[in-house]
């Protein structure tokens, strides 16, 4: 069965933030790959603190924001520069609107509540596997940099989803997943049978 259950715009939730993830909207996506990509020379690359680097992209934005609105202001007093001259933002282009911030906060909610439901032990099955993840990523990071590994997540986040789409690649990438779930149940149950199970309590059926 295909890995694809609807078009990925829809999965995505449909909004910006697919518009964003999909290169629908490509000036927001490739500012936003641009601008990590800056922070992470300068971070990983550069060794810049994180307030330097934070302090230099502000005073970028408000210099770039500046000679915008200057430039579209000369502009205007000759005709002929208006239809070179793009119009700057202005103060509601940099608000977030209320369903973002609704839709942002209702995941942050859904974040703390599975937490809780996992950490209560409800299905000890589920916490265990959750520490093991938690404790794999603690070990690797330790062996990578936070920084290249929020970089690398970021970067191919900003261009699978969009090459899959464009591209489709069906057979070789949705085999390739679906083996690869097939594998992590293998394992996972393999880790069930073999340890889980012996532990007291951890072998009954799941409790609602």
């Amino acid at each position: 069965m295909s890995m694809r259950q609807g078009p990925l715009h829809a999965i995505f939730g449909g909004g910006k933030v697919a518009d964003i993830l999909l290169w629908k909207d490509k000036t927001s996506a490739a500012t936003i790959l641009a601008v990590f990509t800056i922070i992470w020379l300068q971070l990983e690359v550069l060794e810049y603190q994180f307030l330097t680097v934070f302090c230099d992209i502000l005073m970028l934005a408000m210099l770039a924001i500046f000679v915008w609105h200057k430039g579209a202001q000369l502009a205007n007093l000759s005709p002929s520069l208006v239809s070179y001259v793009r119009s700057p933002p202005n103060s509601s282009n940099f608000q977030l609107s209320e369903s973002t911030c609704r839709c942002f906060f209702q995941q942050i909610n859904f974040f703390l509540f599975k937490f809780f439901e996992i950490s209560a032990g409800k299905d000890l099955k589920l916490l265990v596997l959750a520490m093991v993840c938690l404790w794999m990523f603690s070990a690797l990071g330790d062996c990578v940099s936070s920084v290249s590994l929020l970089y690398t997540s970021t970067l191919l986040l900003g261009t699978l989803p969009a090459l899959y789409e464009r591209y489709g690649f069906p057979s070789q990438v949705d085999t390739f997943a679906a083996k690869c779930i097939q594998e992590v149940k293998k394992l996972f149950q393999m880790f069930e049978s073999k340890v889980l199970n012996k532990i007291p309590g951890m072998g009954k059926e799941r409790v609602n």
